[in-house]
């Protein structure tokens, strides 16, 4: 049986089809170690090699679709390799993550004396990190406006929980696991994030798999052979000798890119922005609203989601005006209708309009085209500040001499930008698609 594998997270940035290859002691020794260590040949193929992106895999002889590109039997780090002792001390709240990123720091304390010692020492070191999880608060304000910063916020809160939480068995286990701080845990913990594979198995780190670097629009991906007990690869293209062999880690955009992986791309087709709306409560119809809201909305979708004090909407480029709500998702249409309406009057005419259809609060266009159009009219209000938010955040990043924009990595600075101007080019597509629809029906009256 095949099991296809989801890939949690990879360590470099996404490259060009090709790419200048060089070749270090590091990168000869290890592929031999690794069919040393496996006791089969790992690819026939492939070679590693040290590009402009880090760890890169290259084609070593030419590569036709549909060829096996690599076949890894399963000797791979998970989390059951921790020693029992330190098992039975991990609280029931922490993750897969954080209890691999344990065993990970146990093998890397232990240097040259790890069996892993050739994988150890290939992997990036923390200032070649550019996860979200890593980035200062000030380079995280540089994107306060883009719909990733949040989560990164949580993210980071979450490991300072877990490292406290992990803080008494690294004491105790200190001659395992050497001595341990808060960037230590969270420099393992991006490692095991960015390049962790979800397996049948659970969380795992498969070595020589996790250099392949990501390419959006490739078909290939990492599979288990549950009878092989192999983990492997088929090329879903032709590659020519020396050039770098890529896969794709899913249909990803630059913000989840940027927050799990470490990088940005500069054009990605799975883009995608929020709409945040802070929730009016001093609209003297707000309980009402929010009543038949609840009562009769759209079902709840990814597309939306809502915190104390707001609703958030994701939304996707709208790639043709022809095509309606592509990328707008009909909930935030259905929420404007709603949250936009000024009377009793208004709201209970929703509520007939809806109950002739299938009893959803402001699904379709509303009947009266005056209210139609001022719902859409407050929408692309939200469009415009959103966008103004962006264009300003973009600016600052491109002053040379502003503090905050010369204060950030540069790595991490053309990330904000890639991160920022893919969601802006999101939200103008919408904010046309709207405009658009608006003058459609003024036109047409």
């Amino acid at each position: 049986m095949w099991f296809l594998f989801k890939p949690r997270r990879c360590p470099t940035i996404a490259a060009a089809a090709t790419s200048s290859i060089s070749k270090d002691g590091d990168c000869a020794a290890f592929l031999p170690w690794l069919r040393s260590k496996a006791g089969t040949c790992i690819s026939s193929v492939l070679s590693l090699g040290t590009s402009a992106f880090g760890r890169s895999l290259f084609a070593s002889e030419p590569i036709q679709e549909g060829d096996c590109l690599m076949q890894v039997p399963y000797h791979v780090l998970t989390q059951d390799k921790l020693p029992q002792q330190i098992r039975t001390l991990l609280a029931h709240g922490i993750g897969d993550t954080a209890k691999l990123a344990v065993l990970l720091i146990m093998e890397q304390h232990l240097e040259l004396e790890s069996r892993w010692a050739p994988y150890i020492k290939s992997l990036p070191t923390k200032d070649q990190m550019h996860n979200m999880m890593l980035w200062d608060p000030n380079e995280l304000n540089i994107v306060k406006n883009s719909s990733i910063y949040d989560e990164a916020i949580e993210k980071k809160e979450q490991a300072r929980k877990e490292f406290s939480a992990l803080k008494p068995v690294f004491d105790h286990f200190a001659h395992l696991c050497g001595e341990v701080n808060l960037g230590d845990f969270m420099y393992a913990s991006a490692l095991v994030s960015s390049r962790a594979w979800q397996t049948p198995r659970g969380l795992s780190l498969i070595p020589f798999a996790d250099f392949l670097n990501h390419d959006g629009v490739s078909g290939s991906v990492l599979l288990y052979d549950e009878q092989k007990d192999v983990c492997e690869i088929v090329a879903d293209r032709n590659y020519a000798v020396g050039e770098q062999v890529m896969l794709r880690y899913g249909k990803y955009s630059n913000a989840t890119l940027a927050l799990n992986f470490g990088f940005t791309l500069s054009i990605n087709r799975y883009d995608q922005a929020l709409i945040r709306i802070d929730m009016p409560v001093k609209d003297p119809l707000y309980k009402y609203k929010l009543d038949i809201w609840q009562k009769h909305s759209l079902p709840i979708s990814e597309d939306m989601y809502s915190s104390s004090d707001a609703t958030c909407f994701v939304i996707k480029e709208v790639r043709s005006s022809r095509r309606k709500r592509m990328g707008i998702p009909q909930i935030l249409r259905a929420f404007f209708r709603v949250f936009c309406a000024m009377s009793h009057e208004e709201l209970e005419e929703m509520v007939m309009e809806a109950a002739e259809s299938d009893g959803r609060l402001a699904r379709y266009p509303l009947k009266n085209m005056e209210r139609e159009i001022h719902a859409h009219r407050c929408l692309l209000l939200h469009f415009d500040n959103t966008i103004q938010c962006h264009s300003t955040a973009i600016e600052q990043l491109e002053i040379v001499d502003d503090p905050a924009s010369r204060s950030m990595h540069p790595f991490r600075k053309e990330m904000a930008k890639e991160l920022l101007i893919g969601e802006l080019r999101v939200l103008q597509s919408a904010q046309a698609w709207v405009s658009n629809y608006c003058e459609t029906i003024q036109s047409s009256e």
